[in-house]
């Protein structure tokens, strides 16, 4: 064979990958997610209660809207805060709802951007089984979120003690139907924070 015959072979081989590899899209641009929107890494199957929690702890690390969204519970989910946070402004808690829980949670992440050391950090955890099924989880808990309204005199820390009603849906995924916010002496808590960022 003629070196000028298997350069030919050569390029042809070679054009017919990069037409194979173009039809399979590879070389398509796609529309960029925005940051903190998307699964990203860190996100596990919650096929256990326990996960639900680390995947709570990642969502936060990360501020990660959509992570922390899956960790709710789509149909039921109920919360309750700080007796403290309720008697500064009871008319925001009237209608609370999960959609409220997204709204704070992207306002939050926009006012910390650029920002990293996020962290929930759980001590004294406590799991106990429900009558109907389901578990409830019971820890004191520290958030760190480094935002750009510390000049208001808004923390960058907030603690309490967290009770999480968990459950398994009929995919076998678990979830946070209810939780309950308590101060436990803490001058600043989660509910504080979810007021703080519910409003633009």
């Amino acid at each position: 064979m003629k070196i000028s015959d298997h350069f030919l072979i050569h390029r042809l081989t070679l054009l017919t990958l990069l037409l194979s590899l173009s039809a399979c899209g590879i070389f398509e641009t796609r529309t960029p997610e925005e940051p903190g929107s998307g699964a990203g890494s860190g996100f596990q199957q919650p096929d256990r209660a326990e996960v639900v929690i680390r995947n709570l702890q990642s969502a936060i690390a990360g501020l990660n809207t959509l992570n922390y969204m899956r960790s709710l519970n789509e149909e039921n989910f109920s919360f309750s805060p700080s007796a403290s946070a309720f008697d500064n402004d009871p008319l925001i808690w009237q209608n609370w709802s999960r959609q409220s829980e997204e709204n704070y949670f992207n306002n939050m992440r926009a006012s910390s951007q650029n920002q990293t050391g996020h962290a929930l950090v759980l001590s004294d955890e406590e799991r106990t089984p429900l009558p109907g099924g389901g578990e409830r989880y019971t820890a004191s808990y520290s958030l760190t979120i480094f935002h750009n309204r510390t000049g208001q005199g808004i923390p960058t820390v907030a603690s309490g003690t967290l009770i999480m009603d968990l459950v398994q849906g009929e995919d076998g995924l678990w979830s946070v139907e209810s939780w309950a916010d308590n101060a436990g002496g803490s001058p600043f808590t989660w509910s504080d924070f979810k007021v703080t960022f519910s409003r633009d």
